[in-house]
């Protein structure tokens, strides 16, 4: 099990939402003295852009490329609809890149990224009860993410991110009964996001055979110390 600490971006500032509401913004501070903070103590990041997102378009590729040059491995996504803003993601030196609505919408374009890109091409599935959501989080769709999981599979894909969208900031707990459907489902590299916050968190997704998981709001509202995410990652390798 592998931890990946969570900044979500909107106007240069970290921000985290509750179950993907705009409305419901609560700003951390910069993000360049956050990543000089966890410089050399963690390995990997999670990086999302939300205003991209919501706009379309990447809008903190600066944040990335620094976060890069101190040394993260970093997953990043968040409005990456178009093969000019998947490039100029890539050209940042991006580990792995995060392709959310366009997945949905536009299975060619998936397919060609995947040609060019391969296992750097990561999906993020985003539901709320069991329902896709696209758009950054703002429009449901009628497909399930069991289907939605194995089509992807089938197409190429070897990384899903997983989010609960009912689940994402209430520091409630991941949602365990739709990660272990889609473990069951599906045998690539599985990361969940929304929920986590206890070591019992990870001890349950680790039980349950999840390779990765996203810690956001628990970190960054001090209810987790960074200290405490390496001790659990360490704890359950």
């Amino acid at each position: 099990m592998r931890l990946l600490p969570a900044i979500d971006l909107i106007d240069g500032k970290i921000v985290r939402l509750t179950e993907g509401d705009f409305n419901t913004e609560e700003q951390y501070g910069d993000p360049y003295e956050k990543l000089k903070e966890w410089r050399g103590r963690v390995l990997m990041l999670h990086l999302i852009d939300l205003e991209g997102a919501k706009a379309g378009e990447p809008r903190h590729l600066d944040v990335v490329r620094f976060a890069k040059e101190c040394g993260f491995f970093v997953q990043t996504g968040g409005g990456i609809r178009s093969v000019e803003a998947l490039d100029a993601v890539m050209e940042t030196g991006a580990d792995r890149v995060l392709i959310g609505t366009k997945a949905f919408t536009d299975p060619d374009f998936l397919d060609a990224a995947l040609v060019k890109y391969g296992d750097r091409i990561a999906v993020a599935l985003d539901a709320y009860d069991g329902m896709v959501a696209v758009n950054g989080w703002q429009e449901a769709t009628t497909l399930r993410d069991i289907d939605a999981a194995n089509d992807l599979v089938a197409r190429g894909v070897k990384t899903i991110l997983y989010t609960d969208i009912g689940s994402d900031g209430k520091l409630n707990g991941p949602n365990l009964e739709r990660m272990r459907a889609l473990r069951a489902a599906v045998s690539v590299t599985l990361i969940a996001s929304g929920g986590v916050t206890t070591e019992a968190d990870v001890q349950a997704l680790s039980d349950a055979q999840i390779d990765e998981a996203v810690v956001g709001k628990a970190l960054l509202s001090g209810k987790v110390s960074l200290d405490q995410l390496i001790e659990w990652e360490a704890r359950h390798a």
